[in-house]
């Protein structure tokens, strides 16, 4: 579970994350790809952003290893080495967990702006 404890934690990280992968310019991009097929007829689902953002992190996920690595730790009540040493596939859910949770993500967005 994650209290806002953990939370603020994290906020560090995720807007380290957010500004080493320049996410402003990705989300811009996304946002006039998305217009463009809306306009075509072919609207994109919420899903489908979410899973392009997600797409998009991993893609570049070694910009934000230790970001990564710690964000997981917070969630996880865990040291970044723990998370480190855990099997890989624990650490995405976990991270995938934390940025598909609508609660979550209206928070760090909230927090960022």
């Amino acid at each position: 579970m994650l209290n806002s404890e953990k939370a603020f934690d994290m906020l560090p990280f995720v807007v380290d994350i957010y500004d080493k992968l320049d996410m402003d310019n990705y989300r811009k991009k996304a946002a006039q790809k998305y217009e463009k097929s809306n306009k075509e007829g072919k609207p994109v689902s919420q899903l489908d952003a979410g899973i392009e953002a997600f797409k998009y992190v991993m893609k570049n996920s070694t910009k934000v290893k230790e970001e990564f690595f710690a964000v997981v730790a917070s969630f996880e009540d865990k040291t970044v080495e723990e998370v480190k040493a855990q099997p890989f596939a624990k650490t995405l859910l976990t991270f995938k967990t934390i940025f598909t949770d609508p609660e979550l993500t209206n928070f760090f967005k909230e927090a960022m702006q």
